[in-house]
Protein backbone atom coordinates (compact mmCIF):
# COMPACT_ATOMS: atom_id res chain seq x y z
CA UNK A 1 0.00 0.00 0.00
CA UNK A 2 2.75 2.35 0.72
CA UNK A 3 4.35 1.63 -2.45
CA UNK A 4 1.08 1.88 -4.13
CA UNK A 5 0.70 5.67 -2.76
CA UNK A 6 4.51 7.21 -3.86
CA UNK A 7 4.58 5.85 -6.68
CA UNK A 8 2.20 7.91 -8.95
CA UNK A 9 4.24 10.98 -7.23
CA UNK A 10 7.43 9.77 -7.75
CA UNK A 11 8.47 6.99 -10.05
CA UNK A 12 12.25 5.67 -9.77
CA UNK A 13 13.77 5.65 -13.50
CA UNK A 14 17.13 3.97 -13.81
CA UNK A 15 20.25 5.00 -15.71
CA UNK A 16 22.57 2.67 -17.45
CA UNK A 17 25.74 2.76 -15.14
CA UNK A 18 28.71 4.92 -16.71
CA UNK A 19 30.78 2.56 -19.34
CA UNK A 20 34.67 1.73 -19.24
CA UNK A 21 37.30 4.66 -19.96
CA UNK A 22 37.74 4.69 -24.15
CA UNK A 23 40.57 2.69 -25.19
CA UNK A 24 43.16 5.07 -25.44
CA UNK A 25 42.48 5.93 -21.83
CA UNK A 26 42.62 2.87 -20.33
CA UNK A 27 45.54 2.36 -21.85
CA UNK A 28 47.35 5.44 -20.10
CA UNK A 29 46.07 4.35 -17.02
CA UNK A 30 48.18 1.31 -17.51
CA UNK A 31 50.76 2.45 -18.69
CA UNK A 32 51.17 5.02 -15.75
CA UNK A 33 50.86 2.21 -13.56
CA UNK A 34 53.46 0.69 -15.01
CA UNK A 35 55.77 3.87 -14.86
CA UNK A 36 56.25 2.77 -11.46
CA UNK A 37 59.56 0.83 -11.07
CA UNK A 38 57.74 -0.86 -7.69
CA UNK A 39 54.71 -1.51 -9.69
CA UNK A 40 56.54 -3.18 -12.90
CA UNK A 41 59.03 -5.44 -10.77
CA UNK A 42 56.08 -6.75 -9.39
CA UNK A 43 53.69 -6.90 -12.40
CA UNK A 44 56.28 -9.01 -13.81
CA UNK A 45 57.02 -11.31 -10.88
CA UNK A 46 53.12 -11.89 -10.72
CA UNK A 47 53.01 -13.01 -14.29
CA UNK A 48 56.27 -14.98 -13.79
CA UNK A 49 54.50 -16.64 -10.45
CA UNK A 50 51.48 -17.69 -12.96
CA UNK A 51 53.56 -18.90 -15.72
CA UNK A 52 54.98 -21.33 -13.93
CA UNK A 53 51.92 -22.08 -11.93
CA UNK A 54 50.67 -22.76 -15.16
CA UNK A 55 53.53 -25.48 -16.01
CA UNK A 56 52.49 -27.48 -12.77
CA UNK A 57 50.98 -30.72 -13.42
CA UNK A 58 48.16 -30.17 -11.87
CA UNK A 59 47.15 -27.09 -13.97
CA UNK A 60 45.16 -27.81 -16.94
CA UNK A 61 44.30 -24.22 -18.25
CA UNK A 62 45.87 -21.01 -18.32
CA UNK A 63 42.67 -18.51 -17.35
CA UNK A 64 42.25 -20.68 -14.21
CA UNK A 65 44.68 -22.27 -11.74
CA UNK A 66 42.79 -24.65 -10.13
CA UNK A 67 43.37 -27.65 -7.84
CA UNK A 68 45.48 -26.91 -4.06
CA UNK A 69 46.19 -23.74 -5.85
CA UNK A 70 42.60 -22.10 -6.62
CA UNK A 71 43.83 -19.17 -8.22
CA UNK A 72 42.39 -16.67 -10.68
CA UNK A 73 44.32 -14.51 -13.13
CA UNK A 74 42.79 -10.75 -13.43
CA UNK A 75 40.91 -11.08 -17.01
CA UNK A 76 39.27 -7.86 -17.00
CA UNK A 77 40.41 -4.23 -16.83
CA UNK A 78 41.66 -2.48 -14.90
CA UNK A 79 42.41 -5.71 -12.37
CA UNK A 80 44.93 -6.49 -14.95
CA UNK A 81 47.09 -3.40 -14.40
CA UNK A 82 47.68 -4.02 -11.17
CA UNK A 83 49.68 -5.65 -8.46
CA UNK A 84 48.13 -8.57 -6.98
CA UNK A 85 48.68 -6.74 -3.23
CA UNK A 86 46.07 -4.13 -4.25
CA UNK A 87 43.58 -6.87 -5.20
CA UNK A 88 41.08 -8.64 -3.29
CA UNK A 89 42.35 -11.69 -4.39
CA UNK A 90 46.43 -12.10 -4.23
CA UNK A 91 49.21 -14.15 -3.78
CA UNK A 92 51.01 -15.03 -0.46
CA UNK A 93 54.59 -17.24 -0.28
CA UNK A 94 53.90 -19.98 2.39
CA UNK A 95 55.87 -18.14 5.41
CA UNK A 96 53.31 -15.50 5.63
CA UNK A 97 49.50 -16.10 6.09
CA UNK A 98 48.55 -12.04 6.12
CA UNK A 99 45.48 -11.43 3.98
CA UNK A 100 46.54 -9.49 0.78
CA UNK A 101 49.83 -9.33 1.45
CA UNK A 102 51.93 -10.96 -1.21
CA UNK A 103 55.58 -11.79 -0.83
CA UNK A 104 58.11 -9.79 -1.49
CA UNK A 105 60.47 -12.40 -2.70
CA UNK A 106 61.10 -13.17 -6.73
CA UNK A 107 59.90 -16.23 -7.84
CA UNK A 108 62.69 -17.92 -9.95
CA UNK A 109 61.90 -21.34 -10.63
CA UNK A 110 59.06 -23.93 -10.39
CA UNK A 111 61.35 -25.27 -7.27
CA UNK A 112 59.50 -22.46 -5.09
CA UNK A 113 56.27 -23.14 -5.80
CA UNK A 114 55.30 -25.79 -3.24
CA UNK A 115 54.94 -22.88 -0.73
CA UNK A 116 53.02 -20.72 -2.97
CA UNK A 117 49.58 -20.54 -2.49
CA UNK A 118 46.71 -17.90 -3.46
CA UNK A 119 45.13 -15.91 0.08
CA UNK A 120 41.85 -13.75 -0.25
CA UNK A 121 40.15 -11.65 2.25
CA UNK A 122 37.14 -13.21 0.53
CA UNK A 123 37.30 -16.54 -0.94
CA UNK A 124 35.60 -18.01 -4.35
CA UNK A 125 32.69 -16.30 -6.07
CA UNK A 126 32.67 -13.25 -3.09
CA UNK A 127 36.10 -12.47 -4.02
CA UNK A 128 34.94 -12.15 -7.66
CA UNK A 129 31.93 -10.08 -6.35
CA UNK A 130 33.37 -7.87 -4.68
CA UNK A 131 36.07 -7.30 -7.63
CA UNK A 132 32.23 -6.48 -9.86
CA UNK A 133 31.51 -4.11 -6.93
CA UNK A 134 34.79 -2.11 -6.78
CA UNK A 135 34.94 -2.26 -10.92
CA UNK A 136 31.61 -0.52 -10.89
CA UNK A 137 32.44 2.31 -8.57
CA UNK A 138 35.75 2.95 -10.72
CA UNK A 139 33.81 3.38 -13.56
CA UNK A 140 31.49 5.79 -12.07
CA UNK A 141 34.31 7.89 -10.61
CA UNK A 142 36.86 8.00 -14.21
CA UNK A 143 33.59 8.80 -16.21
CA UNK A 144 33.65 12.09 -13.83
CA UNK A 145 37.10 12.69 -14.39
CA UNK A 146 38.18 15.53 -17.03
CA UNK A 147 40.35 14.23 -19.99
CA UNK A 148 42.83 16.28 -19.26
CA UNK A 149 43.95 13.81 -15.90
CA UNK A 150 44.99 11.10 -18.50
CA UNK A 151 46.96 12.87 -20.35
CA UNK A 152 50.78 12.34 -20.45
CA UNK A 153 52.93 15.59 -18.63
CA UNK A 154 55.55 16.09 -21.39
CA UNK A 155 58.59 17.91 -19.36
CA UNK A 156 58.76 18.68 -15.98
CA UNK A 157 57.27 22.21 -16.47
CA UNK A 158 54.29 21.25 -17.58
CA UNK A 159 53.84 19.75 -13.87
CA UNK A 160 53.23 23.70 -12.91
CA UNK A 161 50.95 24.44 -15.80
CA UNK A 162 48.12 21.43 -14.15
CA UNK A 163 44.84 22.34 -12.63
CA UNK A 164 44.32 22.38 -8.79
CA UNK A 165 44.95 18.26 -7.77
CA UNK A 166 41.47 17.21 -7.31
CA UNK A 167 40.71 15.01 -4.16
CA UNK A 168 38.18 11.92 -3.96
CA UNK A 169 37.33 10.91 0.06
CA UNK A 170 35.95 7.14 0.48
CA UNK A 171 33.90 6.86 3.48
CA UNK A 172 33.66 3.83 5.59
CA UNK A 173 36.28 2.54 3.06
CA UNK A 174 37.83 -0.39 5.43
CA UNK A 175 41.04 -1.35 4.66
CA UNK A 176 41.27 0.30 1.47
CA UNK A 177 39.65 -2.02 -1.45
CA UNK A 178 38.78 1.03 -3.44
CA UNK A 179 41.00 3.74 -2.50
CA UNK A 180 44.13 1.78 -2.77
CA UNK A 181 43.72 0.80 -6.36
CA UNK A 182 42.31 4.30 -7.44
CA UNK A 183 45.44 5.77 -5.85
CA UNK A 184 47.15 3.84 -8.20
CA UNK A 185 45.81 4.26 -10.86
CA UNK A 186 45.12 7.81 -10.14
CA UNK A 187 48.44 9.73 -9.26
CA UNK A 188 47.36 13.11 -9.98
CA UNK A 189 44.15 12.78 -7.59
CA UNK A 190 44.46 12.75 -4.22
CA UNK A 191 43.11 9.81 -2.35
CA UNK A 192 41.78 9.68 1.35
CA UNK A 193 40.40 6.81 3.23
CA UNK A 194 38.61 7.72 5.69
CA UNK A 195 37.26 4.94 8.75
CA UNK A 196 36.26 4.61 11.83
CA UNK A 197 37.99 1.62 13.06
CA UNK A 198 41.93 1.80 13.98
CA UNK A 199 42.28 -1.62 13.01
CA UNK A 200 40.63 -1.69 9.30
CA UNK A 201 43.52 1.91 8.86
CA UNK A 202 46.16 -0.44 10.21
CA UNK A 203 45.47 -3.24 7.81
CA UNK A 204 45.42 -0.58 5.00
CA UNK A 205 48.66 1.09 6.21
CA UNK A 206 50.00 -2.83 6.34
CA UNK A 207 49.00 -3.51 2.49
CA UNK A 208 50.50 -0.22 1.29
CA UNK A 209 53.71 -0.80 2.95
CA UNK A 210 53.96 -4.18 1.51
CA UNK A 211 52.61 -2.90 -2.14
CA UNK A 212 55.32 -0.52 -2.12
CA UNK A 213 58.09 -3.17 -1.47
CA UNK A 214 60.48 -3.43 -4.05
CA UNK A 215 60.67 -7.63 -4.89
CA UNK A 216 63.90 -8.76 -4.40
CA UNK A 217 65.97 -12.29 -5.30
CA UNK A 218 65.28 -15.23 -3.76
CA UNK A 219 67.69 -18.08 -2.60
CA UNK A 220 66.56 -21.64 -4.22
CA UNK A 221 64.85 -23.61 -1.21
CA UNK A 222 65.37 -27.29 -0.02
CA UNK A 223 62.13 -29.39 -0.85
CA UNK A 224 63.24 -31.06 2.78
CA UNK A 225 61.93 -27.83 4.24
CA UNK A 226 59.08 -27.87 3.56
CA UNK A 227 57.68 -29.17 6.96
CA UNK A 228 59.65 -26.81 9.28
CA UNK A 229 57.42 -24.04 6.58
CA UNK A 230 54.50 -25.60 7.44
CA UNK A 231 55.02 -25.41 11.13
CA UNK A 232 56.34 -21.31 10.56
CA UNK A 233 53.03 -20.97 8.83
CA UNK A 234 50.90 -22.14 11.75
CA UNK A 235 53.23 -20.15 14.38
CA UNK A 236 52.52 -17.18 11.94
CA UNK A 237 48.92 -17.58 12.24
CA UNK A 238 48.29 -17.55 15.72
CA UNK A 239 50.70 -14.55 16.34
CA UNK A 240 48.81 -12.40 13.32
CA UNK A 241 44.88 -13.75 15.52
CA UNK A 242 46.58 -12.31 18.53
CA UNK A 243 47.66 -9.21 16.99
CA UNK A 244 44.19 -9.06 15.42
CA UNK A 245 42.51 -9.43 18.38
CA UNK A 246 44.58 -6.79 20.45
CA UNK A 247 43.58 -4.51 17.83
CA UNK A 248 40.00 -4.73 17.95
CA UNK A 249 40.04 -4.53 21.49
CA UNK A 250 40.44 -1.08 21.22
CA UNK A 251 37.47 0.98 21.55
CA UNK A 252 36.28 2.83 18.32
CA UNK A 253 34.77 5.97 19.62
CA UNK A 254 37.86 7.82 20.42
CA UNK A 255 39.52 9.26 16.86
CA UNK A 256 42.75 10.89 16.06
CA UNK A 257 40.81 12.89 12.74
CA UNK A 258 44.22 13.88 11.19
CA UNK A 259 45.21 13.18 8.05
CA UNK A 260 47.86 10.52 7.85
CA UNK A 261 50.31 9.94 4.86
CA UNK A 262 51.14 6.81 3.24
CA UNK A 263 53.64 4.96 1.59
CA UNK A 264 51.97 5.66 -1.26
CA UNK A 265 52.36 9.69 -2.00
CA UNK A 266 48.60 10.62 -3.24
CA UNK A 267 46.90 8.31 -0.79
CA UNK A 268 46.18 9.59 2.95
CA UNK A 269 44.10 7.98 5.93
CA UNK A 270 41.54 9.74 8.60
CA UNK A 271 40.89 7.55 11.49
CA UNK A 272 37.42 9.34 12.45
CA UNK A 273 33.74 9.87 11.94
CA UNK A 274 32.16 10.84 8.30
CA UNK A 275 30.69 14.03 10.48
CA UNK A 276 33.81 14.67 11.52
CA UNK A 277 35.96 14.26 8.31
CA UNK A 278 33.12 17.05 6.83
CA UNK A 279 33.94 19.15 9.38
CA UNK A 280 37.73 19.30 9.21
CA UNK A 281 38.00 18.90 5.35
CA UNK A 282 35.93 20.95 2.93
CA UNK A 283 37.93 20.70 -0.40
CA UNK A 284 36.83 17.50 -1.55
CA UNK A 285 35.69 16.84 -4.74
CA UNK A 286 33.91 13.34 -4.93
CA UNK A 287 32.99 11.59 -2.14
CA UNK A 288 32.59 7.54 -2.63
CA UNK A 289 30.66 5.09 -0.08
CA UNK A 290 30.73 1.03 -0.73
CA UNK A 291 28.10 -0.69 1.05
CA UNK A 292 28.00 2.19 3.95
CA UNK A 293 25.58 0.82 6.26
CA UNK A 294 22.10 2.27 6.96
CA UNK A 295 22.56 6.36 7.93
CA UNK A 296 26.59 6.26 7.43
CA UNK A 297 25.37 6.76 3.45
CA UNK A 298 23.41 9.36 4.25
CA UNK A 299 26.20 11.15 6.27
CA UNK A 300 28.10 10.69 3.29
CA UNK A 301 26.13 12.11 0.77
CA UNK A 302 25.32 15.11 3.48
CA UNK A 303 28.91 15.50 3.99
CA UNK A 304 29.42 15.73 0.17
CA UNK A 305 26.81 18.16 -0.72
CA UNK A 306 27.79 20.61 2.14
CA UNK A 307 30.86 21.17 -0.25
CA UNK A 308 29.62 20.72 -3.36
CA UNK A 309 31.11 17.59 -4.07
CA UNK A 310 30.05 15.25 -6.88
CA UNK A 311 28.78 11.76 -4.99
CA UNK A 312 28.96 7.77 -5.70
CA UNK A 313 27.66 6.09 -3.31
CA UNK A 314 26.49 2.52 -3.40
CA UNK A 315 24.03 2.04 0.04
CA UNK A 316 23.65 -0.87 2.09
CA UNK A 317 20.87 -2.51 5.29
CA UNK A 318 18.32 -0.04 4.53
CA UNK A 319 16.70 -1.87 7.19
CA UNK A 320 18.98 0.33 9.54
CA UNK A 321 16.52 3.48 8.56
CA UNK A 322 14.12 1.79 10.63
CA UNK A 323 13.69 4.55 13.59
CA UNK A 324 13.23 1.77 15.76
CA UNK A 325 16.34 -0.17 15.07
CA UNK A 326 19.95 0.72 16.41
CA UNK A 327 22.53 1.07 14.29
CA UNK A 328 25.77 0.48 15.01
CA UNK A 329 27.36 3.18 12.75
CA UNK A 330 25.71 5.78 14.76
CA UNK A 331 26.51 4.27 18.23
CA UNK A 332 30.77 3.61 16.83
CA UNK A 333 30.36 7.06 16.01
CA UNK A 334 28.61 9.06 18.45
CA UNK A 335 28.33 6.81 21.39
CA UNK A 336 24.75 6.85 21.58
CA UNK A 337 22.04 5.12 19.98
CA UNK A 338 19.52 8.59 18.93
CA UNK A 339 19.45 8.18 15.01
CA UNK A 340 21.30 11.61 13.74
CA UNK A 341 18.65 11.85 10.67
CA UNK A 342 14.95 11.66 10.39
CA UNK A 343 13.16 10.02 7.19
CA UNK A 344 11.99 10.10 4.69
CA UNK A 345 14.03 13.34 3.85
CA UNK A 346 12.96 15.05 0.53
CA UNK A 347 9.57 17.11 0.57
CA UNK A 348 7.96 15.25 -1.84
CA UNK A 349 8.11 12.25 0.51
CA UNK A 350 7.49 14.10 3.68
CA UNK A 351 3.97 14.85 1.28
CA UNK A 352 3.08 11.34 1.25
CA UNK A 353 4.43 9.59 4.18
CA UNK A 354 5.22 11.60 7.82
CA UNK A 355 8.26 12.11 9.21
CA UNK A 356 9.64 9.71 12.27
CA UNK A 357 6.64 7.25 11.18
CA UNK A 358 5.55 3.58 11.04
CA UNK A 359 5.21 3.98 7.58
CA UNK A 360 8.77 4.48 6.30
CA UNK A 361 10.22 1.64 8.70
CA UNK A 362 7.92 -0.44 7.00
CA UNK A 363 9.30 0.79 3.53
CA UNK A 364 12.54 0.45 5.21
CA UNK A 365 11.98 -2.75 6.12
CA UNK A 366 10.65 -4.24 3.12
CA UNK A 367 13.11 -2.52 1.30
CA UNK A 368 16.36 -4.45 3.05
CA UNK A 369 15.98 -7.18 0.43
CA UNK A 370 18.87 -10.00 -0.67
CA UNK A 371 17.27 -12.91 -2.20
CA UNK A 372 19.89 -13.93 -4.83
CA UNK A 373 17.27 -16.53 -6.63
CA UNK A 374 14.80 -13.64 -7.54
CA UNK A 375 17.64 -11.39 -9.52
CA UNK A 376 16.19 -10.68 -12.80
CA UNK A 377 12.67 -12.50 -12.10
CA UNK A 378 9.63 -10.92 -11.30
CA UNK A 379 9.73 -12.13 -7.76
CA UNK A 380 9.35 -9.58 -5.00
CA UNK A 381 9.58 -6.66 -7.48
CA UNK A 382 7.75 -4.88 -5.38
CA UNK A 383 10.43 -5.06 -2.69
CA UNK A 384 12.91 -4.19 -4.96
CA UNK A 385 10.72 -1.25 -5.96
CA UNK A 386 10.48 -0.28 -2.27
CA UNK A 387 14.45 -0.48 -2.39
CA UNK A 388 14.18 2.08 -5.19
CA UNK A 389 11.60 4.49 -3.57
CA UNK A 390 14.35 4.67 -0.56
CA UNK A 391 17.07 5.55 -2.57
CA UNK A 392 14.68 8.38 -4.91
CA UNK A 393 13.93 10.01 -1.56
CA UNK A 394 18.02 10.43 -0.87
CA UNK A 395 18.19 11.38 -4.48
CA UNK A 396 15.68 14.42 -4.50
CA UNK A 397 16.34 15.42 -0.73
CA UNK A 398 20.14 16.00 -2.34
CA UNK A 399 18.72 17.96 -5.29
CA UNK A 400 16.39 19.86 -3.31
CA UNK A 401 18.50 21.02 -0.57
CA UNK A 402 22.14 20.58 -1.71
CA UNK A 403 21.00 22.00 -5.76
CA UNK A 404 22.60 19.11 -7.58
CA UNK A 405 21.91 20.03 -11.40
CA UNK A 406 21.90 16.15 -11.82
CA UNK A 407 21.14 13.10 -9.82
CA UNK A 408 21.15 9.64 -11.25
CA UNK A 409 19.98 6.00 -9.84
CA UNK A 410 22.01 3.08 -11.18
CA UNK A 411 23.20 -0.47 -10.90
CA UNK A 412 26.39 -2.21 -10.85
CA UNK A 413 27.68 -4.33 -13.84
CA UNK A 414 26.73 -7.18 -13.36
CA UNK A 415 23.66 -7.04 -11.27
CA UNK A 416 25.04 -10.25 -9.61
CA UNK A 417 27.83 -8.30 -8.09
CA UNK A 418 25.86 -7.63 -4.82
CA UNK A 419 21.79 -8.00 -3.74
CA UNK A 420 22.37 -3.93 -2.70
CA UNK A 421 23.41 -3.16 -6.49
CA UNK A 422 21.81 0.41 -6.74
CA UNK A 423 24.60 3.27 -7.16
CA UNK A 424 23.50 6.38 -6.76
CA UNK A 425 25.29 9.41 -8.52
CA UNK A 426 25.09 13.69 -8.84
CA UNK A 427 27.03 15.93 -9.45
CA UNK A 428 26.73 19.73 -10.80
CA UNK A 429 27.86 21.21 -14.23
CA UNK A 430 30.82 23.65 -14.61
CA UNK A 431 32.67 22.01 -11.65
CA UNK A 432 35.82 24.86 -10.80
CA UNK A 433 38.50 21.98 -11.36
CA UNK A 434 37.02 20.40 -14.55
CA UNK A 435 34.99 17.51 -13.63
CA UNK A 436 32.27 16.22 -16.48
CA UNK A 437 28.87 14.74 -16.37
CA UNK A 438 29.30 10.73 -16.36
CA UNK A 439 27.33 10.59 -19.44
CA UNK A 440 28.45 13.26 -21.35
CA UNK A 441 29.09 11.47 -24.31
CA UNK A 442 26.01 9.85 -24.28
CA UNK A 443 24.04 13.53 -24.10
CA UNK A 444 26.59 14.86 -27.05
CA UNK A 445 25.83 11.52 -29.27
CA UNK A 446 21.47 12.12 -28.58
CA UNK A 447 18.90 14.99 -29.94
CA UNK A 448 18.30 15.97 -26.46
CA UNK A 449 19.51 17.02 -23.05
CA UNK A 450 17.62 13.93 -21.17
CA UNK A 451 19.91 11.25 -19.67
CA UNK A 452 19.91 7.81 -21.17
CA UNK A 453 17.45 5.06 -19.33
CA UNK A 454 18.23 1.65 -18.68
CA UNK A 455 15.14 -0.66 -19.90
CA UNK A 456 16.04 -3.78 -17.73
CA UNK A 457 17.02 -2.02 -15.01
CA UNK A 458 13.24 -0.71 -15.12
CA UNK A 459 11.83 -3.78 -15.08
CA UNK A 460 11.17 -3.90 -11.76
CA UNK A 461 9.37 -0.45 -11.43
CA UNK A 462 7.07 -0.90 -14.33
CA UNK A 463 5.87 -4.77 -12.42
CA UNK A 464 4.99 -3.03 -9.62
CA UNK A 465 2.77 -0.45 -11.46
CA UNK A 466 1.23 -2.55 -13.10
CA UNK A 467 0.49 -4.77 -10.30
CA UNK A 468 -0.22 -2.00 -7.80
CA UNK A 469 -2.20 0.99 -9.89
CA UNK A 470 -4.34 -1.45 -12.07
CA UNK A 471 -7.74 -0.25 -11.53
CA UNK A 472 -9.62 -2.03 -8.89
CA UNK A 473 -12.12 -3.80 -10.95
CA UNK A 474 -9.08 -5.48 -12.66
CA UNK A 475 -6.96 -5.83 -9.43
CA UNK A 476 -8.38 -9.25 -8.72
CA UNK A 477 -7.79 -10.58 -12.20
CA UNK A 478 -4.61 -9.52 -12.56
CA UNK A 479 -1.90 -12.15 -11.95
CA UNK A 480 0.75 -11.42 -8.84
CA UNK A 481 3.91 -10.23 -10.37
CA UNK A 482 5.77 -12.34 -8.09
CA UNK A 483 4.03 -15.61 -8.80
CA UNK A 484 3.50 -17.78 -12.09
CA UNK A 485 -0.64 -17.74 -12.92
CA UNK A 486 -1.30 -21.39 -12.68
CA UNK A 487 -0.04 -20.95 -9.17
CA UNK A 488 -2.09 -18.00 -8.32
CA UNK A 489 -4.94 -19.79 -9.77
CA UNK A 490 -4.96 -22.84 -7.81
CA UNK A 491 -4.80 -21.05 -4.56
CA UNK A 492 -7.58 -19.06 -5.53
CA UNK A 493 -9.98 -21.49 -6.78
CA UNK A 494 -9.07 -23.17 -3.14
CA UNK A 495 -9.38 -19.96 -1.02
CA UNK A 496 -12.87 -19.29 -3.34
CA UNK A 497 -14.41 -22.21 -2.34
CA UNK A 498 -13.78 -22.18 1.59
CA UNK A 499 -15.08 -19.10 1.39
CA UNK A 500 -18.12 -20.52 0.20
CA UNK A 501 -18.02 -23.54 2.13
CA UNK A 502 -19.07 -23.99 6.05
CA UNK A 503 -15.95 -24.47 7.67
CA UNK A 504 -14.93 -21.50 10.09
CA UNK A 505 -11.13 -22.26 9.39
CA UNK A 506 -8.60 -24.04 6.78
CA UNK A 507 -5.14 -24.92 7.34
CA UNK A 508 -2.73 -25.21 4.37
CA UNK A 509 -0.08 -28.42 4.67
CA UNK A 510 3.40 -27.92 5.92
CA UNK A 511 6.51 -27.78 3.57
CA UNK A 512 4.84 -25.23 0.69
CA UNK A 513 7.76 -23.30 1.32
CA UNK A 514 8.41 -19.18 1.99
CA UNK A 515 7.13 -17.98 -1.76
CA UNK A 516 3.74 -20.20 -1.75
CA UNK A 517 3.12 -18.99 1.81
CA UNK A 518 3.65 -15.63 0.70
CA UNK A 519 1.19 -15.98 -2.06
CA UNK A 520 -1.87 -17.90 0.24
CA UNK A 521 -1.34 -14.48 2.75
CA UNK A 522 -1.21 -11.99 -0.31
CA UNK A 523 -4.91 -13.75 -2.02
CA UNK A 524 -6.56 -14.16 1.43
CA UNK A 525 -6.33 -10.38 1.62
CA UNK A 526 -7.46 -9.57 -1.73
CA UNK A 527 -10.54 -12.04 -0.71
CA UNK A 528 -10.84 -10.46 3.00
CA UNK A 529 -10.20 -13.62 4.76
CA UNK A 530 -8.15 -13.61 8.00
CA UNK A 531 -4.95 -15.13 7.57
CA UNK A 532 -1.79 -16.01 9.84
CA UNK A 533 0.79 -17.88 10.44
CA UNK A 534 1.44 -21.14 12.44
CA UNK A 535 4.67 -23.23 13.76
CA UNK A 536 7.87 -22.07 14.66
CA UNK A 537 10.27 -24.34 12.76
CA UNK A 538 10.56 -23.49 8.91
CA UNK A 539 10.00 -26.56 7.70
CA UNK A 540 6.70 -26.74 10.08
CA UNK A 541 5.13 -23.46 9.63
CA UNK A 542 1.79 -23.39 7.76
CA UNK A 543 -0.97 -20.41 6.60
CA UNK A 544 -4.37 -21.07 8.51
CA UNK A 545 -7.00 -18.89 6.63
CA UNK A 546 -10.22 -18.10 8.59
CA UNK A 547 -13.73 -16.60 7.89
Amino acid sequence: EIVADILPHCTPVYSPLPGLPDAWTRHRISSCILENPVFRAKHENDRRIFNNLCSRDDCDNKDRVVGKHDIEMPSEWPFDSLPFDARVISYTNGSSTRNNQTSTNVVESASDLPIMKATTTLHGMRAVRKEWQLKSLMQCVLSMLPPSIFEPLLSIEDEGCVQEKLRIVDFAGGTGHLSIPLAIMLPRVDVILVDLKRSSLDRAREKIESLMKMPTPTMNKDPSDDNRIKEQVIINRDAEMKSKDERYSDTVTVHDNVLEPTAIPNLYLYHGSISSFAKDHTDFDIGLGLHACGEATDLILRASGTVGANFIVSPCCVGKLNQTRRDPYIYHATARNEPTITYPQSSTFCKIIPQSGAQFDVLAKAADYSDWQDMRTCRNANRRTAKALVEMDRLLYMKETHGYDQVVLTKMDPWEASPKNDILMGWNHGHKKGLVSPYWKDVRASSNDALPTCNECNNDIKTSMDQLLCPPDEKNNRVHADWNMGDCNKVKQTLLKFAKGSGRIMRFPPGEGKHMRKLVHSIAEELNLRHWSEGKKNAEKIVVVGK
